[in-house]
């Protein structure tokens, strides 16, 4: 089990069909990417519960009766944009006394533990971890304190957010490690490319 000061938030939406994952549609009904949706959740959710000790879930509906299968507390992850609501929770997990935390989101379910586990150990001589994706974002970001200026002004789903987030940093003065790109699932053709590289499907 890792450093009990560190909180894990992941970031999940409810499976809703025709609301989760809808560019695997060009290939897939709505009800299987929601089916995907929910497989790549678990996964994440589950692979983090095993690894972490504090472990949130920060659900779009706090009544769906997915999140209660995890037994892990779960916040509303409120209003606005992505970079508002990531900042109201990193508000609400300095209250409870965290001072190290990770956002996480659900479209990397072929993720190691390395990279989870290197994120959260490298806190002890970075101020910022970030994982590095294709599409120019990031599948985690990890922080020895509360920095919420790094989710102000980016042009979130965009090629520009990991860079934008670096220079936001970088005014800040942090010191930032970017971690080995890697890449999220979006499209069928990443599905089948995270399954080729192992990622162990539960449902």
């Amino acid at each position: 089990m890792s450093d009990s000061k560190i909180l894990l938030i992941i970031m999940c939406k409810a499976p809703v069909e025709g609301k989760v994952k809808t560019r695997l549609m060009s290939k897939y009904t709505a009800a299987e990417a929601m089916q995907w949706h929910q497989a790549m959740a678990t996964t994440v959710i589950t692979r983090t519960k095993r690894l972490f000790e504090n472990v949130w879930l920060a659900a779009d509906d706090v009544t769906h009766a997915f999140f209660n299968t995890f037994e892990l507390p779960i916040y509303s992850q409120g209003l606005g944009d992505l970079g508002e609501r990531m900042a109201c929770l990193l508000k609400q997990a300095s209250q409870y006394g965290f001072e190290k935390i990770l956002f996480l989101g659900t479209d990397s379910p072929h993720m190691l533990d390395e990279r989870l586990l290197h994120a959260t150990s490298a806190l002890d001589d970075y101020d910022v971890i970030l994982g590095a994706v294709e599409d120019g974002g990031y599948d985690l970001i990890a922080m020895n304190h509360a920095y919420p200026a790094l989710f102000s002004n980016i042009s979130w789903s965009s090629e520009r957010v990991l860079q934008q987030t670096l220079s936001i940093a970088k005014q800040q003065q942090l010191h930032c490690l970017v971690l080995e790109e890697s890449f999220d699932i979006d499209t069928p053709e990443m599905l089948d490319r995270a399954k080729q590289e192992g990622w162990q499907i539960e449902c």
